[in-house]
């Protein structure tokens, strides 16, 4: 337990009966857990003042004077807040609470207690810190398509709109979602054994996380042998949305070659 001590010293002049003046120092102690910081989930902890006087007083002499002074507490910034406080001889109880953190940062902050009356003024102060919390973000790809989809065999021009989300944890906890851009996001078109006239593409739309994901299929479509043809978008390494893709052979028409193989990847930039 670390004790922080401040002594402040001052002259108050009373009437005695021999008219002598005499001097007084006060010393106030702030006793409670200083050293480490706050939970990031949000914490209260149990503090005490000291009130010490010289020539000393009586416990019972410094709760009438505490009693009768106005005591503050604050903090330089508000984020920390204090409990009621209880004197109890020359002793002042309180509490020191704070919320959770919304940031990866460390929160600091100064308590301030000051102590006044007719004769004195006093402030005490030590620093409050609150640890950063865990953040960490996902994102969630919304669509009617998902997993796969059927080209028919006409072919043609065909668009998925697809709503990108990011979702905020906070501590392991879902803070909240909310759409957002693909930029920075990982494109992937893989096609192997594909027409020439095979081709996808991915565009965003006016609002914020709406994006079309656009496939063009020519006809006749028939090529014999292994047939891919798929869509990923990443965050890093992650995939985030899956599409597989097929284009259902042209009844009637012979199987020809001229399959394609293309692998295309790149950052969306908006």
């Amino acid at each position: 337990m670390r004790v922080l001590l401040i002594i402040i010293s001052f002259a108050i002049f009373m009437s005695c009966d021999d008219k002598n003046e005499e001097a007084n120092e006060y010393v106030l102690t702030i006793f409670g857990n200083t050293r480490d910081n706050f939970s990031k989930l949000g914490e209260e902890k149990e503090y005490f003042v000291l009130f010490a006087a010289k020539p000393a007083l009586s416990e019972k002499d410094a709760e009438v004077l505490l009693k009768s002074s106005r005591i503050d507490f604050r903090a330089d910034n508000g984020i920390f807040k204090f409990s009621d406080y209880t004197v109890i001889g020359n002793s002042i109880n309180f509490k020191v609470l704070c919320t959770e953190n919304l940031t990866e940062n460390i929160i600091n902050d100064k308590l301030r207690i000051t102590i006044s009356n007719s004769y004195f003024s006093l402030e005490v102060s030590d620093d409050l810190k609150q640890a950063g919390s865990d953040i960490r973000y996902e994102y969630k790809i919304e669509s009617e398509v998902t997993d796969s989809y059927t080209i028919p065999a006409e072919g043609g021009l065909y668009n998925i709109p697809i709503r990108s989300k990011r979702l905020t944890y906070l501590n392991s906890n879902l803070a909240f979602e909310e759409p957002y851009s693909l930029k920075g996001i990982r494109y992937v078109s893989s096609c192997v054994n594909i027409g020439w006239g095979h081709f996808d593409r991915i565009y965003k739309q006016e609002t914020t996380g709406d994006y079309i994901i656009e496939l063009i299929a020519e006809t006749p479509y028939n090529i014999e042998g292994d047939y891919l043809w798929k869509v990923i978008l990443q965050d890093e390494e992650v995939p985030i949305y899956t599409l597989n893709l097929l284009h259902t052979q042209t009844p009637g028409e012979e199987y020809y070659i001229g399959g394609i193989t293309n692998y295309e990847t790149y950052i969306i930039e908006e």
